[in-house]
């Protein structure tokens, strides 16, 4: 219960805020191209948002790590605020643009994980991740259902609209109900233990899967209205009975996926596991374009939504076990602006590449891409060591400066009163440490 209740507010913010992306992405692509939008720019209107994300994303990060993280979410939540009301104010295809790379500019994603991070404790960090994975799970599956309705009915503007009162609720919420971040002190005796998170090769690959799983999910949501809408002759109305389905049943993906990677720490397979539905899910829209079967589509975009919500409880999660603690927030910052590049380049090329090479060709190449996705997971990413953690009081230590002599432990830091020490039980045991400590 305790984990839920500093949990909550932040994955309810986090929710709030993706719901307000998420709820255009389903019609977006259709309302540019009612403005006049070339292919590029029905890329920029989907992902515009990705590329300020990019630019913004790391010194947000940084940002996190220095000052109260919740006066940084609450900059960045000012600017989508801006940016949605751009969006639903204009008229203009460039000015859509312009909103959409605004709401990106309060790129607070990873400050965000890295505030959750600093609220719970080590062995309850890929619950909480799991929690706000859930959450954001949800406002997508929910942007899915009202998004292609209101915006069908009532117009794409009224979902811009949405989308800033979202934002403005997450600020009241921020400083009501979201603690602010413990002090947190480290004391290496050594640059060992400093190394930069920068030379740590599971984070790179984690960084590349970032930007591969992005770059597909909103290449799929380029192509996936456009092609209903015009290959299938579907209205704008009529795409929530496609994505509402696909979206429920997608999120009963997340639980099991999550289980398998952290109780059995199979991170790694279910990485996989996803990328073949995405495998799957292109080859279908592969058949379909070949056999103009829209029931073969269909199955594409359930198998999409499966592959996205295996991935969700978990990425993040598995990221933030690479770095050490007083790097978490910029690592993750790096991370989550891969994420966004991804998202930019899948969005711009989506547009581009089916205007240009059709469904086939790129569904054909879209699955080349997932095989080179295996073969660089399975050969190179190492699954996270299973550390276990120990909560010391500092009062009670009396040879702190010992610590930094002890191999076996991996990272170390005090919180308040609490030095918090996490190791590998293969090669020490708790008691050994608090025997040379105490």
């Amino acid at each position: 219960m305790n984990l839920l209740k500093q949990t909550f507010p932040l994955t309810l913010i986090s929710a709030l805020r993706f719901f307000g992306l998420f709820v255009v992405m389903p019609v977006i692509s259709v309302y540019a191209l009612s403005l006049g939008a070339t292919p590029l720019m029905v890329g920029l209107a989907v992902g515009g948002y990705a590329l300020t994300q990019i630019i913004f994303q790391s010194p947000f990060g940084m940002l996190g790590d220095k000052f109260d993280k919740r006066i940084i979410i609450a900059i960045g939540l000012l600017v989508f605020v801006l940016g949605s009301f751009l969006c639903a104010f204009t008229h203009d295809i460039y000015w859509l643009i312009v909103g959409r790379m605004l709401q990106g500019a309060g790129a607070i994603a990873s400050v965000i994980s890295a505030l959750i991070s600093d609220l719970t404790q080590e062995e309850q960090r890929t619950k909480a991740m799991a929690i706000m994975g859930g959450g954001i799970s949800f406002s997508f599956l929910l942007s899915m259902l009202i998004g292609p309705y209101v915006g069908g009915h009532y117009g794409v503007k009224i979902l811009f609209l949405i989308a800033g009162i979202c934002a403005i609720a997450s600020i009241g919420i921020l400083f009501w109900k979201v603690p602010k971040s413990p002090k947190i002190s480290f004391h290496y005796a050594n640059n060992q233990n400093q190394e930069s998170y920068l030379k740590d090769k599971n984070l790179w690959i984690m960084n590349l899967s970032a930007f591969t799983q992005k770059a597909l999910m909103n290449l799929g949501f380029v192509i996936i209205p456009i092609v209903l809408h015009q290959d299938f002759n579907l209205s704008q109305s009529d795409l929530w009975k496609f994505y509402a389905p696909a979206g429920f049943i997608g999120i009963f993906a997340m639980a099991p996926a999550s289980i398998f990677a952290e109780k059995y720490g199979k991170y790694k397979s279910v990485m996989i596991v996803g990328i073949i539905a995405f495998s799957i899910c292109f080859a279908l829209f592969l058949a379909s374009d070949h056999l103009k079967l829209l029931s073969l589509f269909i199955a594409g975009i359930l198998v999409f939504f499966i592959g996205f919500d295996i991935h969700e409880p978990i990425m993040q999660s598995l990221a933030s076990k690479y770095p050490k603690s007083f790097q978490r927030s910029s690592a993750l910052g790096l991370f989550t602006t891969f994420g966004f590049l991804g998202s930019f380049v899948g969005a711009v090329l989506g547009g581009i590449l089916y205007t240009k090479i059709g469904l086939f060709y790129l569904s054909l190449g879209t699955g080349f891409i997932c095989l080179i996705w295996i073969i660089v997971l399975s050969l190179f990413l190492d699954n996270p060591k299973n550390h276990k953690t120990l909560f010391l009081h500092l009062d009670e230590i009396k040879h702190f400066d010992r610590i930094s002599n002890i191999e076996a432990i991996s990272d170390y830091y005090t919180t308040q009163n609490t030095l918090t020490i996490k190791y590998d039980p293969q090669k020490i045991t708790s008691e050994q440490i608090t025997k040379e400590l105490l």
